[in-house]
Formats: C-alpha cells, sequence, structure tokens
C-alpha cells in the first residue's frame, strides 16, 4: 500500500478526454471514464472506511455479517476543474434526460463494501429508489454510479416489482428473490462510469462475496454522485423518496 501524500481533487480526479458516452437501454454508459484511476484506487485503498447507515435503536448487522461504508468527502470552494467536469457530465445527460439545469452536490462520495460472513447470493443490497418511481425518466434524479475495484463482480441490479419499507440500516443485505424480479444487472468494469434514472428500483448485485471478503482483504468501491432536474429557479423538477 502506497504511503499517503499530497494531492488535489482537481487533478485526482480528472476526466479522461477519451470519453465516448453511450445509451444503451435507458442507461448511458462511459468506460475510461477518470484519466488516472489506478491512483484513484490506491487513495482509495490508503483511506479509512467509517460504518454508516446505523439505526437509532441498534440492532444493526452491519459490522457483523458485512462492512458498509461510507467515505464523503468535501474540498469547498469552488473549483474550476470539478465545474467544468460536472458541466461536461450534465451536458451529456441532457442529451437523453432532463434538458434543463441539474444539482449536483460538491461531494466526493464512495459506497465501500466487504463481506465477512457473507457466501448466500440469493441475499442482495437492499433494492431502493432515489427518486419518486411516479416521476417520468426525463423528470427523475439520475444515480451515476463510477466502478473503482479490480474485482468487477456483478455491479447494479435493475428490478421491478412493489417497494418495500427500506429498511437497509439494520440489515441492508435483502433476499431479493422472494420480492424481486431481476430485469438485468449493469455490469461493473473497472473506470466505468453508468448514469440511470435513480425512479428505477436498483440496488449493488454481486456475484461472488468471496471476491470482496474479509480474509481476502479486497473492498468494493463505487463512487456515487446523484443529479437533480431543477427549474430556472432552482426548484426540485420532482421530489426524491
Amino acid at each position: 500500500m502506497k504511503p499517503r501524500s499530497p494531492f488535489h481533487y482537481e487533478t485526482l480526479f480528472r476526466l479522461s478526454p477519451r470519453i465516448q458516452p453511450r445509451l444503451e437501454d435507458s442507461v448511458i454508459y462511459i468506460d475510461d471514464f477518470y484519466e488516472s484511476p489506478e491512483e484513484i484506487r490506491e487513495w482509495l485503498e490508503c483511506r479509512s472506511y467509517p460504518l454508516w447507515k446505523y439505526p437509532h435503536d441498534g440492532g444493526t448487522r452491519n459490522g457483523f455479517d458485512y462492512y458498509d461504508c461510507r467515505i464523503a468527502d468535501y474540498p469547498g470552494g469552488d473549483h474550476p476543474l470539478y465545474l467544468e467536469k460536472m458541466k461536461t457530465i450534465h451536458s451529456i445527460c441532457r442529451k437523453h434526460f432532463w434538458k434543463g439545469r441539474y444539482h449536483s452536490a460538491p461531494v466526493y462520495e464512495f459506497n465501500v463494501f466487504q463481506s465477512r460472513t457473507m457466501e448466500d447470493l440469493r441475499l442482495q443490497h437492499f433494492p431502493h429508489t432515489d427518486s419518486s418511481p411516479e416521476l417520468p425518466d426525463d423528470r427523475s434524479t439520475l444515480n451515476m454510479i463510477v466502478y473503482l475495484d479490480h474485482e468487477e463482480s456483478g455491479g447494479t441490479a435493475i428490478y421491478s416489482g412493489d417497494l418495500i419499507p427500506n429498511n437497509e440500516a439494520v440489515n441492508l443485505m435483502y433476499p431479493v428473490a422472494d420480492t424481486f424480479v431481476l430485469e438485468r444487472v449493469i455490469p461493473a468494469k473497472f473506470n466505468r462510469c453508468v448514469i440511470f434514472p435513480g425512479n428505477r428500483i436498483h440496488g449493488a448485485y454481486i456475484e461472488d462475496y468471496a471476491k470482496y471478503s474479509e480474509r481476502r482483504g479486497t473492498w468494493r468501491y463505487t463512487q456515487v454522485v446523484f443529479l437533480s432536474p431543477v427549474t430556472g429557479d432552482g426548484k426540485p423538477v420532482g421530489p426524491m423518496v
């Protein structure tokens, strides 16, 4: 593991000049997204991972069956390269979804997951939405995910079915086949960015928990960004859930 060293968010997370977005089944794919993805992965490996989503009354399985962690860095300030990067991403989204302005919080946010005892593949990350299911795609908040580990096991599942109360703060893992129909899995690939409407029922999907195991010391890294449509006066176009 490389020692920690000073870095600049603007240069570490610089977009590749060779990105070529494509739309497939209402998902925008952008492979080779970052210019220096290996440096980002090494930076993530040097971080501490705080557990998150604890319920107020305890009883969570987080820290026992698995580690569900999140990194959230707020660099602060209006960094020109960050703003230029988001301008590029918003422009890509406007070609296929909401045609107006988007809001995205200036934060570098990562979901970090590792299995402790998880082996049963019937249990997957809790299916949920990040925008109202009643909203059409071109008014929905968009989910942007960047896969940043070499294991590339699974990806992001899209389900059909009726939403249930989100209880992932107690247990992130859910027997998905009992309630939902798996429509497809957006395949994970190192340094791949995917953008899709958050009105879809979705969740992280892992094909082999051994690839992200405490025994091996390997982690699942995904950067998450929410792109929310806003009106000319800055109000949200539709409610998030």
